[in-house]
């Protein structure tokens, strides 16, 4: 989120100098910065104990693409309890074992992805409103099933190396 006017009082913002940070949204009434904003997500590998990964094409948006289980954290939820949040929401799969890979930002949509391995007992689905199906690929074939040089493309591989 890129801030024109303070989201306080209502004021135009000008540009100003803040130490280090170079020209930052500044409200004049209400002498504060105002640093763009992004939202934070996670963004998780759901595995099997055979190294199955599932995949999910949501009910939503290009809908013909494999992708990760992902959503938006809620505030007072740690990156750790929003993995568990929506894989429970959208699999209805329990996580067993949660480890984090790394953070990577999607500048498409301003959002800083948090990875995470999801260590998960393959059983059957319980998809919500928003998957429209969810499939188990091994490692290797998942890592080709989902759009070249996407962030969970980058998580599958990073997994894979951690579970050599």
């Amino acid at each position: 989120m890129r801030y024109k006017f303070c989201p306080e009082c209502g004021g135009k913002l000008i540009q100003k100098p803040i130490g280090d940070e170079g020209l930052i949204p500044f409200c004049e009434s209400c002498e504060r910065p105002w640093f763009d904003g992004f939202s934070t997500c996670v963004l998780s590998v759901v595995m099997s104990e055979d190294n199955e990964v599932l995949l999910i094409r949501q009910s939503y948006g290009d809908t013909s693409k494999f992708v990760g289980v992902a959503g938006f954290m809620k505030p007072n939820e740690t990156a750790e309890q929003a993995a568990e949040r929506e894989i429970s929401e959208e699999t209805g799969l329990e996580v067993l074992e949660l480890t984090y890979l790394e953070s990577l930002f999607y500048e498409g949509r301003d959002q800083l992805m948090l990875g995470f391995l999801a260590r998960v007992k393959k059983g059957t689905l319980k998809l919500s409103s928003e998957v429209r199906a969810g499939e188990w690929f091994d490692i290797d074939t998942a890592e080709k099933t989902v759009r070249e040089g996407s962030i969970i493309q980058k998580l599958i591989i990073d997994a894979k190396e951690r579970i050599k």
